[in-house]
């Protein structure tokens, strides 16, 4: 019945285009049900359940649900109480058009029961007067009352179900037995419908007592066996052994579902059959039989995947202690290692500051060397170094700055009381420059040797960051469904793919994600749309088409739920002169987690080195970001990727957004990039962050913004080429705009590129997003 109503309000939304004709349709879904519903009998000549449905149905509804209701009490045959039945849709019809504008009572779980049981009794009561009273119909009318009552209330809680935002996988066991017995009342419509003998409504009971065991275990088989079996025993004296029959046959078809279909069907015809043969009414066994018998050929030949949406509903719904404690485990060693990374990465700056007070050379030791190498075998070594030590000092001292002004120095750079008594002054020069040329080398190769500590160092740290934000994320998540897991591992083995780990998360908020990895799989090959379909029917959840990343023969898919809002998203560039490489590179994807992600990275310049510089930011923090990694950790690594490149120095700016398509609200990140376009509620504004590009310095840090945004707002992401000649004319174009994001992206790119009138071009960037609700509709 859930899957049922899921899927008639998914075929509504795209069966029909506008609210008028999806109110009707679900108008005629209730007709129907009154019509059904009320030629379900019970004791051969009693059909309480119109009236069950009427009561239960929205009172916006309850009209249609008469009209059914009174066509099948008047095509009915065999009850002779149509004017009965009537009589009491009259009565609750005024009751509840009474009492629907007190909410306290209307609102209430027991409301439809109650005025269903009044209804009833009292056309019963009425009945009785005229016919005469007897102990016997006293009784039966009770009975039927309560049953009514009862029917009332299990539909009543199925629509609200219906209406409600659960999905399959979160329902209770309660909720769980009012949709099956709701599912019963109506099949047992069917019951008094015969091919030859046998009955269609105890075919149709016996073919969903199988396909509930089949993908609900146990728990599944003995619902719906114990639910079909006491619905189907009321429809006559003679079927009462149905209760036990189908109750015993139902459990152990659940007890031996994992063997397969056919293992179940023949538990299941056992069972019955030896429950049947307690009636001593042969002829009431064989025809049990052979209406089980058709059943479970129904259900052995119908496709494999015919009932799957059933193993969420059946799922286990108690949390596994040793998942649990083994989730906490893996999160405590994670968070764990995050810190002691940290740790690591601040000792080695720790080490590598006092090695560098120990070991580091300066412009003394240039002249130690020196005079070491000319001095230790000439004779006036004791004078020059002991009796004029001062002198020769300070001759020394006065060569600092011609040594850093020129490179290198000569003999008359020295003082010339110096040059007068040594006579090694040439070899005093040369030694002197030799050494200044190794002590610059060193010096140069010491600063890269400290750029790649602190890019290593930072690395360190980085993955310490990434270990927390994994550790906060398993944290995050309030379940592992790994029952849906193992379906879906079913599945993708039936459509030909090679699972090699799956996961279905459910976080804090009730919102799933469905992440698998398998080996081997080409993206052409992926049937995307149908993996789609299959994963939402496994887990009783409607998802989005998934995201696709591929990694050294690995394909990750990412399956995020549908989301609430959508967007169009468009982008135009313009390359400088003309040219074929551009600076600027852009990306947009959605994470897999319900957000949709846009990335503009600017390299330094233009032309080629540009174009390297910009593309591998890009395309690095989009596959971070695609795996799963924070914003934060990403531009960590972006970073030190670029400062370790190359000896050059490499920089690019990053401009990310991130929006969440189940609540609206966006995050702009911003790493040296420009200023980025919002138009809210019809009023344009500018967010501009000061930050520094990556691959400048060892730390860098993004500057965040954030926004909430409804279908109709825009935000348009520019690169610096875009603003050169100002900006008052793009926030002009953006307020009153109501074509395309892809027409509006054309335009500035275009009106940005004319209006450079100084002689100078640039590559310029432009991407542009228009909110919209998740059918693809803008709200006016």
């Amino acid at each position: 019945m859930r899957e049922l109503v899921m899927r008639i309000k998914g075929g509504c939304g795209q069966a029909f285009g506008n609210i008028a004709s999806r109110g009707a349709f679900v108008q005629i879904v209730y007709f129907i049900s009154g019509f059904i519903a009320s030629r379900a009998a019970v004791f051969g000549s009693y059909a309480p359940f119109g009236i069950s449905i009427m009561a239960a149905a929205p009172f916006k509804n309850m009209l249609a649900s008469v009209f059914g209701a009174a066509i099948g009490y008047c095509t009915i045959s065999g009850t002779g109480n149509t004017i009965r039945y009537v009589t009491a849709m009259i009565a609750l019809a005024a009751i509840r058009w009474t009492l629907n504008d007190i909410a306290r009572i209307r609102k209430s779980k027991l409301f439809a029961p109650i005025i269903t049981f009044m209804a009833l009794i009292a056309t019963g009561l009425a009945m009785m007067s005229v016919s005469g009273f007897s102990g016997r119909s006293m009784v039966l009318y009770m009975i039927e009352a309560v049953l009514g009552s009862s029917g009332a209330y299990f539909l009543s809680r199925t629509i609200t179900i219906s209406y409600g935002t659960k999905s399959l996988g979160m329902l209770s066991i309660p909720e769980i037995s009012c949709l099956v017995l709701s599912l019963c009342i109506m099949i047992l419509s069917f019951s008094s419908i015969t091919i030859g003998s046998l009955s269609i409504g105890r075919i149709l009971s016996v073919v969903a007592i199988l396909f509930c065991a089949r993908y609900g275990s146990i728990s599944g088989g003995a619902i719906a066996g114990i639910s079909a079996g006491i619905v189907m025993s009321l429809s006559s004296s003679e079927m009462s052994f149905l209760a036990g029959s189908y109750a015993f046959g139902g459990l152990m078809a659940g007890m031996f579902s994992t063997a397969g279909r056919l293992a179940s069907a023949i538990a299941f015809i056992l069972c019955n059959g030896i429950i049947s043969m307690q009636t001593g009414d042969l002829t009431l066994v064989i025809l049990g039989l052979y209406e089980v018998l058709a059943a479970s050929l129904i259900f052995i030949i119908l496709p494999k995947d015919t009932g799957r949406f059933l193993g969420a509903i059946f799922m286990e719904k108690d949390s596994d202690t040793r998942c649990e404690g083994l989730r906490r485990s893996v999160i405590m060693r994670l968070d764990f290692a995050s810190k002691a990374l940290s740790d690591v990465s601040s000792d080695v700056e720790d080490v590598a500051q006092k090695l560098a007070e120990v070991v580091s050379p300066d412009m003394s030791g240039v002249y130690k060397k020196a005079v070491s190498e000319t001095c230790r075998r000439c004779g006036l070594k004791t004078y020059c170094w002991e009796r004029e030590h001062g002198a020769t000092i300070a001759s020394f001292d006065c060569l600092d700055e011609v040594l850093r002004k020129n490179g290198e120095v000569t003999e008359d750079d020295f003082r010339q009381d110096f040059r007068k008594r040594c006579c090694k002054i040439h070899e005093m020069a040369n030694a002197v420059n030799r050494n200044y040329d190794n002590y610059i080398t060193y010096e140069a190769a010491q600063r890269r040797v400290d750029e790649v500590r602190a890019v290593v160092a930072g690395q360190f740290c980085g993955l310490g960051e990434i270990l927390g934000e994994m550790a906060e994320e398993y944290e995050s998540y309030e379940k592992f469904d790994t029952d849906a897991a193992h379906r879906i591992s079913v599945m993708m083995k039936d459509e030909g793919y090679v699972p090699m780990d799956i996961s279905c998360r459910i976080d804090r908020l009730g919102r799933m994600s469905v992440e698998i990895e398998t080996a081997d799989t080409e993206r052409s090959v992926l049937k995307r749309s149908v993996l789609t379909r299959e994963v939402s029917k496994l887990c009783g959840r409607r998802f989005e088409n998934p995201a696709v990343t591929m990694v050294n023969g690995r394909c990750r898919i990412v399956f995020s739920e549908r989301p609430v809002y959508d967007v169009d998203i468009a982008t135009a560039q313009h390359i400088c002169g003309n040219g074929r490489l551009c600076g600027d590179h852009f990306k947009y994807f959605c994470d897999g987690m319900g957000r949709m992600v846009a990335v503009i990275s600017d390299g330094m310049g233009t032309g080629g080195r540009a174009a390297v510089d910009g593309s591998m930011a890009s395309s690095i923090i989009a596959k971070l970001i695609k795996a799963g990694l924070g914003f934060d950790c990403a531009l960590k690594v972006v970073n030190s990727a670029l400062m370790v490149k190359s000896g050059d120095e490499s920089l690019a700016t990053l401009d990310v957004l991130s929006f969440d398509m189940f609540t609206g609200g966006i995050e702009l990140m911003k790493a040296g990039a420009p200023m980025t376009f919002i138009r809210k509620g019809g009023k344009v504004f500018s967010i501009e962050s000061p930050s520094l590009p990556v691959g400048i310095l060892p730390n860098v840090e993004f500057s965040y913004s954030t926004e909430a945004l409804l279908p109709g707002d825009i935000v348009v992401m520019l690169s610096d080429g875009a603003v050169a000649t100002g900006e008052d004319w793009i926030a002009n174009i953006i307020r009153n705009w109501n074509k395309s994001s892809q027409e509006l992206a054309n335009l500035i790119t275009d009106e940005a590129t004319a209006r450079r009138s100084d002689g100078h071009d640039d590559d310029i960037t432009v991407l542009t997003m228009i909110v919209q609700s998740a059918n693809g509709e803008e709200d006016e």
